[in-house]
């Protein structure tokens, strides 16, 4: 298996933490200038080697490794367009994750429903900067990710449940639920391919809660410590009919990859 070594900015553990819960705030900075900094989280360069999963794709499942690799050709052909990707985009891919995902305890369908999107591109960090991005807004696009996370803690799942789901929430948490993301290249990948940790190499104790504010909403995320026994894979020569769902969070504590002892963490490979 072919390999290649990266850098990734993990989180570096502060004694501030044991008192003061990390965070993050996305608001405009007038909102709470000089009143507290805009995050107090702290990274480290970590060198990490990185196994390219070329011509072992079809080994790695959703519920062992916490990603799976899908072949898959969209319909969709504009994604600037809003209107297309909800209509058409989003329902493409909730019918792919319900062709995928394993049937309900009882054999009932499994069903799907997306609560956000978001696209992403690389240009230069100097220009990027001076751009003033909504963050509720999916189209505006950010950078690619340098830090090791996931963005659903399961407190923070839960809170997505029950914003997202009203009144039916109390009664979907009784059965199984599952926070996937699904991810999809729109061109073919050159530089910055998506990298993943195999959830059963990860040790909860690598994983660190964060808070996140925005303007509607605050959630809870997880970012990642270095721990020399993760063991990191990436799919070389992505192309836009190669789909990668990774599993955020499982209420299913029966199988390897799932809330509280192992989670997927995902990152791009510089």
């Amino acid at each position: 298996m072919a390999t290649v070594d990266a850098s990734f900015q993990f989180l570096q553990w502060q004694a501030l933490y044991s008192n003061q819960k990390p965070y993050e705030v996305f608001l405009p900075a007038e909102s709470f200038r000089d009143k507290i900094p805009r995050s107090n989280l702290v990274f480290e360069p970590r060198s990490v080697r990185v196994h390219d999963v070329r011509n072992r794709r079809d080994e790695y499942t959703l519920d062992t490794h916490g990603f799976q690799f899908i072949r898959h050709t969209t319909r969709v052909k504009d994604f600037e367009d809003p209107a297309v990707v909800h209509d058409a985009y989003i329902p493409e891919m909730e019918q792919l994750l319900r062709q995928h995902l394993s049937q309900g305890a009882h054999g009932e369908a499994v069903r799907t429903v997306c609560f956000d999107l978001r696209l992403r591109e690389s240009i230069d960090a100097d220009e990027f900067s001076k751009r003033t991005i909504n963050l509720e807004d999916g189209f505006d696009r950010l950078l690619p990710a340098t830090h090791p996370h996931i963005d659903q803690s399961t407190r923070g799942a839960l809170l997505r449940v029950k914003r997202h789901m009203g009144e039916e929430a109390e009664e979907l948490l009784k059965g199984r639920v599952r926070v996937i993301n699904v991810w999809r290249p729109l061109m073919d990948v050159e530089s910055w391919p998506l990298a993943l940790c195999d959830a059963r190499t990860l040790d909860p104790d690598d994983l660190v809660t964060c808070d996140i504010v925005r303007r509607r909403y605050v959630g809870e995320t997880y970012f990642g410590k270095y721990n020399p026994a993760q063991k990191w894979h990436y799919l070389s020569g992505m192309t836009p009919e190669d789909v990668i769902f990774i599993k955020v969070y499982d209420s299913d504590q029966t199988v390897p990859a799932q809330r509280k002892t192992s989670f997927p963490i995902c990152e791009d490979v510089s």
